[in-house]
């Protein structure tokens, strides 16, 4: 144990001397060894819980203590507007001394400003009045103090606290009168910058100069009218966050222009008023530009009106007593099996749980793992067919029921494939106790010997208690240690694959699941083909988003904005004069645009290695601009269709990036951006599935009329219905619209990047304008799967992606355009 003087020395540090230090430097004052060393002044080493009351703490000027006060009960907004026996209210001590950090303070728990005391000539009798009588009361209790000491009177202590506490206020109101007289009435703000911020509201952004020295500026008011005259006004608006200036103007109309102004209070009064940069702009929004794809406004509202109009099929007393003795059979399968601990040529189901740097085992430190029976190796058909079953984890008893009382007599193997998969889910979700089993890793793991690991992963949050009391949480290091490789085998196993890259696929699965920061960006949608699939290049940080760069904090992109884009199309407005287009941009007031989507355009093309000759044969995607969410939106640009075709890993020299299936993509991108929608679809789509799979299977099995016409009726309903949320699903997907655009040279919606980056036409050759090549087998394979046309019943359980084995496909020899990229930086695959 350390010495008592050790402890003793530890005082210059304390608590109390470290928050009176941070005090005084909030409130702007001097430290204790500058300051006149009276009696009052002690009470500034007071912890902030020792303030009798909210003024007691304002008239020590103690920033820190008021916050602790309000932040101390919630329902502060009383208190913070609360007037004193001398008519105050808080923000007035704020204003008058010049306290920025009090004012902030303030401002955040709702203050507002004295709603009697608003002219100069009012405040300047009112500080008057508050000095005479802080006097007053001085020589008042100075006086008694003087008495009670000579006639020898105790105690004194009362007397003194007064003393003390008028002299506090004297010197508080000195002050105040002090900084009001030498105050002047602001002058205009430094700018207010005007911005589109959607198709019928304004933003305005304020910025003040930091030399100005009229005052403390309080709050701004902001008005705003059609008619440069400001006459009559359309409306005002106040700004009392000064740290954060920025208002927001709504309910305008579109198309019209507005002209907006903004002045500064203090407690002076009001400034004289600056006009906005520009002075004035019309709400629009790039929509409203012709020749753009417009989706459907809400799509999950329309995908619940279709799960609406399903009917229940009717079951015959004979079927109702199948489905519960199949049923039965079914579950007392399902308590009887165990959790997998060697695997034995097989496709297995394992679910990751993690919780910060564990995951959850079995008692013999093993991840949970169950058998898929009556699987076959190739799960190339149910892959997909899996991924979307995780978007919708609580359709599995209602699926489990339908499918354990029909496909028993049936001799398909889809369905029994399908009933094996739901069995081992269904498996998991009682062994750990949690319905949700989080999302399916975009890639199967194989072996050598045949072995197929299909992953789960899911991070918690909040404490999880298994169902099943062996499960327990082991760090993710003592899991790496406890795997023993076997030392026949030329490969390593499954399992262990799964082990020395579970921290890569838990760092893929957290990242995958946050949401990009606020803003409009510029990405680049770079595809590669291989013999069964696509695959798509996305960052390491945020792999649900193709690979990007931000151009601004502001998601929403005006009509002007849009039209400057569109108008550089090959033979546009600009192709026959040089140096339109800077014209153009200086009076369209889109500088800031184009200058930002330019540098962000640069910087991408800079990370991804793009050399300069192929950067110019990019084009920019102007068919629509993608909204991911609510506050993200995107530019894309579309790489040469020729690298697309090249049957080559896109990007060799990115760094920081690798491939995902392309299916897969859309699935973690849709979850993270428009989970609602995502979860409503596949929920329905799983259900539609299986209704005409048994729909098909009932028509066959028909024996009398009345079967057959009741399987005819059902199998058209809920065709009928799969088309319909097949159409709705194509509507609302961009990524098929985006990638036709990209392997077509003379298609509309694109324009030359070089055109937007330099305002002149690329230099094309004569091979650029020959007729484009043939399709890929996987392109070719890709489209007809994932079209929005359903030719058959069946073929709507394809309608979001190629139903292919995501595995890594075979690196391939560099082609002359690949070697002419540096060799130090290459994609590295997932």
């Amino acid at each position: 144990m350390a010495p008592p003087q050790g402890r003793r020395s530890l005082g210059p540090v304390s608590p109390k001397r470290i928050y009176r230090s941070l005090s005084l430097k909030l409130r702007g004052g001097a430290s204790h060894s500058e300051a006149e060393p009276t009696d009052w002044r002690r009470r500034l080493s007071r912890g902030p819980a020792e303030y009798s009351s909210l003024w007691d703490a304002l008239e020590n000027e103690d920033t820190l203590g008021v916050q602790h006060l309000l932040s101390r009960e919630r329902a502060a907004d009383g208190r913070v507007n609360s007037v004193s026996e001398l008519g105050l209210v808080p923000l007035d001590v704020a204003a008058l001394t010049h306290n920025a950090p009090l004012l902030q303070v303030l401002v955040k728990a709702g203050a507002k400003h004295n709603p009697t005391l608003s002219s100069a000539s009012d405040w300047s009798l009112k500080l008057e009045e508050l000095v005479s009588l802080a006097e007053q009361k001085v020589e008042e209790w100075r006086a008694e103090l003087l008495l009670r000491e000579k006639a020898e009177l105790q105690p004194q202590t009362d007397t003194q606290k007064n003393v003390d506490l008028w002299t506090r206020r004297l010197e508080l109101y000195q002050s105040m009168r002090e900084r009001f007289n030498t105050t002047a009435r602001p002058g205009p703000p430094a700018g207010a910058a005007l911005l589109v911020t959607g198709d019928s509201c304004l933003c305005v952004r304020v910025t003040e100069d930091p030399a100005q020295t009229h005052g403390l500026v309080t709050r701004y008011r902001v008005e705003w009218s059609s008619l440069s005259s400001f006459h009559p006004l359309c409306g005002t608006g106040f700004i009392t966050d000064t740290r954060n200036p920025e208002f927001s103007i709504t309910g305008l109309q579109t198309g019209v222009q507005y002209y907006v102004r903004v002045s500064a209070y203090n407690v002076r009064g009001w400034g004289s008023f600056v006009s906005s940069s520009p002075p004035c702009v019309a709400p629009s929004s790039w929509s409203s530009c012709c020749g753009v794809t417009l989706r459907h406004k809400n799509p999950a509202a329309a995908v619940r009106r279709i799960s609406q109009e399903i009917r229940e099929p009717a079951l015959s007393e004979s079927r109702v007593s199948v489905r519960r003795v199949c049923v039965s059979r079914g579950l007392k399968q399902l308590f009887h099996s165990r959790v997998v601990r060697v695997l034995q040529r097989g496709v297995y189901l394992v679910s990751v749980f993690s919780q910060k740097d564990s995951v959850l085992v079995t008692a013999g430190d093993h991840l949970p793992l169950v058998e898929i029976q009556s699987c076959s190796t190739s799960v190339s058909q149910d892959f997909l067919w899996l991924c979307k079953l995780s978007c919708a984890w609580t359709q599995v008893p209602q699926l489990l029921q339908v499918l354990s009382s029909s496909s028993f007599s049936s001799s398909s193997s889809l369905l029994q494939n399908r009933l094996s998969f739901l069995r081992a889910v269904a498996q998991l979700q009682a062994s750990v106790g949690c319905v949700d089993l989080g999302q399916l890793y975009f890639e199967p793991l194989k072996d050598r010997q045949g072995n197929v690991l299909l992953v789960t992963l899911r991070e918690v949050t909040t404490p999880l208690t298994p169902a099943d009391p062996p499960l327990h949480w082991l760090p993710v290091s003592s899991l790496e240690r406890n795997q023993s490789e076997t030392p026949l085998l030329p490969e390593p196993s499954a399992v262990e694959q799964l082990t020395h890259r579970l921290k890569e696929m838990l760092a893929y699965h957290r990242r995958s699941q946050q949401m990009a920061q606020p803003g409009l960006y510029v990405g680049v949608l770079k595809l590669c083909s291989s013999v069964d699939q696509l695959r798509i290049l996305v960052p390491q940080k945020l792999p649900n988003m193709p690979c990007h760069s931000r151009v601004r904090n502001r998601s929403h992109v005006s009509r002007e904005e849009w039209a400057w884009l569109q108008e550089h199309a090959v033979g546009g407005a600009f192709g026959a004069r040089e140096g339109g287009d800077e014209a153009v941009i200086d009076s369209s007031g889109v500088q800031d645009f184009v200058k930002a989507l330019r540098s962000a355009v640069t910087h991408l093309l800079t990370k991804l290695s793009v050399p300069l000759e192929r950067a110019s044969e990019y084009r920019v995607y102007t068919q629509e601009l993608l909204q991911v969410g609510d506050q993200v939106s995107v530019i894309l640009l579309l790489p040469p269709c020729e690298e697309f075709r090249s049957r080559q890993r896109p990007a060799e020299g990115a760094q920081h990036t690798f491939t995902v299936p392309l299916h897969c993509f859309e699935l973690v991108h849709l979850w993270v951006y428009e989970q609602d929608l995502l979860s409503q679809y596949c929920q329905l789509w799983l259900r539609l599935e299986l209704d005409v799979r048994l729909s098909q299977q009932a028509l066959r099995e028909a024996l009398d009329t009345e079967e057959l016409q009741e399987a005819t009726e059902r199998l058209a309903h809920v065709t009928q219905l799969a088309q319909s949320l097949s159409a709705l699903w194509s509507e609302s997907r961009w990524l098929m619209d985006v990638i036709h655009t990209l392997r077509s040279k003379n298609s509309e919606g694109a324009v030359p990047l070089g055109r937007v980056m330099t305002s002149r036409p690329p230099i094309r050759s004569a091979a650029d304008e020959a007729t484009p090549t043939a399709l890929h087998p996987a392109e070719q394979t890709q489209t007809e799967v994932t079209g929005s046309e359903v030719s058959t019943p069946v073929e709507v359980t394809e309608v979001t992606g190629g139903v292919t084995c995501p595995e890594s496909p075979p690196r391939t020899t560099p082609t002359a355009s690949s070697r002419r990229l540096p060799s130090s930086a290459r994609v590295r695959s997932c």
